[in-house]
């Protein structure tokens, strides 16, 4: 009898300390509106960013069209900033990599760099246009990349290299086939899944705040990683890699890490709406003095700030040898927000990080 009231007693404490008030211990329980803010990421954020992307694709059609007829000075110059156009409108949605976007592999067929340039040559010989494996890096933006900067050393070489090779052109134009059918197929894809994304409510695995927190970190890791992290030389023991950038023979890779990272943070705000910054402010979890959600648009100002130093004038394969240490710099501040959004968020959101880190990661 007394071993019985001792459990009853231990049963009773625990079942008040299971009922506490504090705000770090009840997010699963909170009544926050999951619904609101998907509609609100959905319809102000996701679906608006598909079609900007989109009709960016569509104007890179247009000066793929005048090139392909009229191989000329003017119409390359045309063609590479509707190129860049549609490739910083990409960064915008790079984090969307869920529903319509993975059902056809859109993030590795747009972006997977940097571009493995022997492939490329050989499936240009071979007239090969099959861009069907999502593991090749012979597509999307990086091949275009390439094709209109890369296969000459000025404009006038790249002119003639198409002029005089046929089947360089062709592969232009099946590469740009294949993002617009990838676009559009994921543009269209939400029209249905838009009412799936909005009412699949909860925080197990599949549910849209799951796709949601896994996407946003997965994409701030490839920021962090592949956009500075491979190239500066951190994950590989000092040796510098800057061939391997993002955008490598353009040379706007800089530009497109500040949209990348700017377009995260816009994501985690969910604009003027619901965004995970409200979410994490309903439940009110504490990071020391300051609530998380404070420390986490903190270190996102200070990331920013600390990228947008290095500026545009030198391309970021350049600086990786010439100043090491600024792209280090950047590269830290970018990496301090990974404990606030992948640790510290999933928890309290009752959130589990689903996908498979990148061997090379440091954290």
């Amino acid at each position: 009898m007394k071993t019985l009231k001792i459990f009853t007693l231990l049963a009773f404490v625990l079942l008040i300390a299971s009922c506490s008030d504090d705000p770090q211990t009840t997010g699963c329980e909170t009544d926050f509106d999951q619904e609101a803010m998907f509609t609100n990421l959905a319809d102000n954020l996701i679906i608006p960013g598909y079609n900007d992307l989109k009709a960016r694709v569509n104007e890179l059609n247009l000066a793929n069209d005048d090139f392909q007829t009229t191989i000329n000075a003017t119409n390359l110059e045309e063609l590479q900033t509707a190129w860049f156009a549609a490739y910083y409108y990409w960064q915008r949605v790079s984090q969307y990599d869920f529903g319509p976007a993975a059902d056809v592999f859109l993030q590795n067929s747009l972006n997977n760099f940097p571009l493995d340039t022997a492939i490329v040559y050989e499936k240009i010989q071979n007239s090969d246009y099959d861009f069907t494996s999502p593991d090749a890096y012979d597509k999307g933006f990086p091949a275009l990349d390439y094709l209109l900067f890369g296969v000459g050393n000025d404009d006038t070489e790249i002119i003639n290299q198409f002029a005089n090779n046929p089947k360089y052109l062709q592969y232009l134009d099946k590469v740009i086939e294949d993002i617009t059918t990838r676009v559009e197929a994921t543009a269209t894809g939400w029209d249905a899944y838009r009412a799936v994304f909005v009412t699949n409510t909860g925080t197990a695995a599949g549910s849209s705040l799951s796709l949601i927190v896994n996407g946003f970190n997965q994409n701030y890791e490839y920021i962090k990683r592949d956009k500075l992290g491979i190239p500066s030389g951190i994950l590989t023991l000092g040796f510098t890699n800057p061939t391997k950038v993002e955008a490598y023979y353009s040379g706007r890779s800089l530009e497109l890490a500040d949209q990348a990272l700017t377009s995260s943070w816009y994501f985690y705000l969910g604009v003027e709406g619901l965004g995970l910054d409200d979410y994490l402010q309903a439940i009110g979890t504490m990071k020391g003095d300051k609530t998380l959600d404070a420390a986490i648009q903190e270190q996102f100002s200070a990331a920013r700030a600390t990228l947008a130093r290095l500026g545009t004038s030198t391309p970021l394969s350049e600086l990786v040898e010439s100043d090491t240490q600024s792209i280090v710099e950047a590269y830290n501040e970018v990496t301090k927000q990974l404990i606030n959004i992948k640790t510290d968020m999933p928890s309290v959101l009752c959130v589990s990080i689903t996908y498979i880190d990148n061997p090379s990661d440091s954290d």
